[in-house]
């Protein structure tokens, strides 16, 4: 029996769909191949840098935050991103983590994972609804790195915008961008918002010297050894002197 016409153009189109999916992943990854050993913020293009700190979320575990410390002994984390909420929903562990990266006197900032495919005012809504920031706070981050499979990528860098604008109303201060490095040259600076836009977080992990775009945070690894936790951690480092960095800060 011969197959009917439209199951052969679902099949068809199913499979374009995975085409342009891995297409995407690998044009956006900014995870390296092969991947960089864990000990590269030995190196001295990281080691350079003098404020240095991770980013966690609840895929970390029950985090012991009185053991987390630098591996290099010669360096110290001043900062800590933490995931507060993802798209509609919350990181389980952000009110423990948030409150315990404070105790042990870390510099905090919350950040939100972007769905792209869910309407930018709820998303900044549901942040702030979970988030309290404090004097001496990193501002708050909204973290994109998927482009929508329901609106194209003017649209999506509309309802960013929308999302920035919000937190900042609320909040008073200019959020944190994060992004993988390819993500944010392709698909956001051609807005001339985003390439002008001064708060950047970058992730590449590639071995590079440091990323090729304008930046305050870089994310160059995801396989850092860090004791009190119990998986590898993301390490980043800041692109200032401490007085810098202090101005950064919530005031």
């Amino acid at each position: 029996m011969k197959p009917k016409k439209w199951t052969i153009g679902i099949a068809i189109a199913g499979i374009l769909l995975v085409a342009v999916a891995i297409i995407s992943i690998e044009r956006y990854s900014y995870h390296s191949s092969p991947r960089q050993p864990a000990n590269t913020y030995l190196h001295q293009r990281i080691k350079k840098f003098q404020i240095q700190g991770i980013d966690i979320s609840h895929h970390q575990g029950v985090i012991d935050w009185q053991q987390v410390r630098h591996p290099d002994t010669t360096q110290s984390f001043n900062f800590a991103f933490i995931r507060a909420t993802v798209g509609m929903s919350k990181d389980r562990h952000f009110k423990k983590n948030w409150e315990a990266a404070s105790q042990q006197g870390f510099s905090r900032g919350a950040y939100h994972y972007y769905w792209s495919n869910v309407n930018s005012t709820k998303q900044a809504h549901h942040f702030m609804e979970s988030v309290s920031i404090a004097k001496g706070d990193l501002p708050p981050v909204l973290d994109i790195e998927d482009i929508s499979t329901i609106q194209n990528k003017k649209s999506l860098r509309k309802g960013l915008k929308n999302w920035i604008q919000i937190i900042e109303t609320h909040y008073g201060v200019q959020p944190i961008i994060y992004s993988g490095e390819a993500f944010y040259r392709d698909v956001l600076r051609s807005d001339a918002y985003f390439n002008d836009y001064p708060r950047i977080w970058i992730a590449n992990y590639n071995g590079v010297g440091s990323p090729r775009i304008s930046w305050k945070f870089w994310q160059y690894t995801d396989r850092m050894p860090v004791d009190g936790i119990e998986t590898l951690v993301d390490a980043n480092v800041f692109n200032g002197s401490r007085e810098e960095f202090n101005r950064l800060l919530v005031p």
